[in-house]
């Protein structure tokens, strides 16, 4: 067995069945995930490679709970646990520090955690809650630069952790009977609502006020608090969107962030403020892996509606736009009373819009003033105005969560985007029949008799 690290003064094995007191409802759902984690190679795979650790077959993952450390920064500072990773070459480890419930991170706390994990030599410091980011090495909070240039700073949101165990479960990754039977019974316990595991289910207190306002006309402040809070919001319901449909599909998926602010959560909040209140929308791109193009999410406070959609390029073997309409209708089994279909045109013509049922009945329907021209790229559109709901904090989330999937089932599982068909092979008429050979071949070859 793999010696303790020294700076470790006392603590235990992460426990499957911890013995805690009630109040410790956090280091019990810690401790439950830690050991299982060390069970099942695929789980700890997939986790610890958002945080750059990589996992290989002799690599041994422990996990403690009830940690003491050698070296002390404050008092009570005890850390919910402990990982161990061992190569054999290197070891790599981290300090977890776990949330339940509605309960928050604080950057005080957090710093302490960074401090004592600095004194003893620890690489990082791992934050488990219920508190949303786009990547393990964003941070809720915000904590002195200082301190991270010595100490990595990583978090894990409980419905990150939970959805990739329900993936690892749904494509049969874990084949080891035992390994598996861990598996489903981790996802049966994360899923129950008395662990305190929750989903991003409502919007920030300022989103009645904020649409209000958009409604009533009145322009909104790049600097308000109340814009802030409710750009905040989105972007964590971004995050929950994509595990909700990672859930509904059985793959990973994404939001599509450009790559300047996916680096920088910041400016990506500054960037999303400005197009709230310059445009009035919240969108979000999703990337559902293998389908025919990105799904764009458009919330519009305005219109008080969600729009989500997805473009094709129009197929260039086909010459009419009654072709090219028929070519995309075949896709779509469903005639949704929610579906449209918008052709761009060349040149600067405008794009038209029909709905899914008047195309059925009449594909040219969509043609615009030139009737010489054929659209060269389609936008299928699912546009549901949610009225009074929109103003809810939880309804308008509810109504989210329930229009995307909707939409994927509807559209993005049918679509295939346009190939061109490979090119027919060209004969050549100067070809000579590969039956035949000529004079020079038998030449070449020594075959007939040379002169003199």
């Amino acid at each position: 067995m793999t010696e303790r690290p020294d700076f470790i003064v006392s603590g235990d094995e992460a426990r499957l069945f911890p013995i805690l007191a009630e109040t410790s409802k956090e280091k019990r759902v810690a401790s439950i995930f830690l050991a299982v984690m060390t069970q099942i190679p695929a789980l700890a795979e997939e986790v610890l490679s958002t945080v750059g650790v990589r996992v290989g077959k002799r690599t041994r993952v422990r996990a403690f709970t009830e940690v003491v450390l050698k070296e002390k920064v404050a008092d009570g500072c005890r850390p919910d646990g402990l990982l161990l990773i061992d190569t054999g070459r290197t070891q790599w480890s981290a300090l977890i520090e776990a949330k339940i419930g509605r309960n928050e991170l604080t950057p005080e706390q957090v710093t302490k955690y960074a401090e004592l994990a600095r004194a003893n030599g620890i690489d990082a410091v791992i934050t488990m809650s219920n508190e949303f980011v786009a990547r393990a090495d964003h941070s809720p909070v915000s904590i002195s630069k200082t301190l991270l240039r010595k100490v990595d700073l990583f978090h894990w949101s409980w419905s990150w952790l939970a959805t990739v165990c329900e993936i690892l479960e749904y494509q049969e990754t874990v084949t080891d009977s035992e390994q598996g039977y861990l598996l489903r019974q981790l996802n049966h316990f994360l899923a129950h609502p008395a662990t305190g595991i929750e989903r991003f289910t409502q919007m920030a207190a300022s989103w009645k006020d904020v649409t209000q306002s958009v409604s009533n006309d009145e322009a909104l402040k790049k600097t308000s608090p109340d814009v802030e809070a409710v750009v905040a919001s989105w972007l964590a319901e971004e995050r929950d969107l994509c595990l909700h449909m990672s859930s509904h599909v059985g793959q990973e998926v994404t939001a599509k962030i450009e790559r300047k602010l996916a680096e920088d959560p910041v400016a990506r909040l500054k960037a999303s403020i400005e197009g709230l209140v310059a445009r009035h929308t919240l969108t979000s791109v999703i990337r559902v892996p293998h389908c025919a193009s990105d799904m764009d999410v458009c919330v519009d406070l305005a219109r008080r509606t969600i729009a989500v959609s997805m473009s094709l390029k129009a197929p260039n073997d086909k010459k009419s736009t009654k072709a090219r309409v028929n070519w995309l209708l075949r896709m779509l089994p469903e005639d949704d009373e929610r579906l449209l279909v918008r052709a761009h045109w060349p040149g600067r013509g405008a794009p038209t819009t029909k709905d899914l049922k008047s195309l059925r009945t009449d594909p040219t329907s969509i043609q615009n003033d030139n009737p010489d021209t054929t659209p060269h790229a389609f936008e299928i559109l699912l546009v549901e105005n949610l009225g009074k709901r929109f103003s809810g904090r939880r309804t308008f989330i509810e109504d989210v969560e329930r229009v995307v999937p909707s939409f994927y089932d509807l559209v993005g599982l049918h679509l295939k985007a346009w190939q061109a068909s490979p090119p027919k092979p060209v004969k050549s008429r100067a070809e000579p029949d590969p039956g035949e050979l000529t004079s020079e071949d038998l030449e070449e070859a020594g075959a007939m008799p040379q002169e003199g």
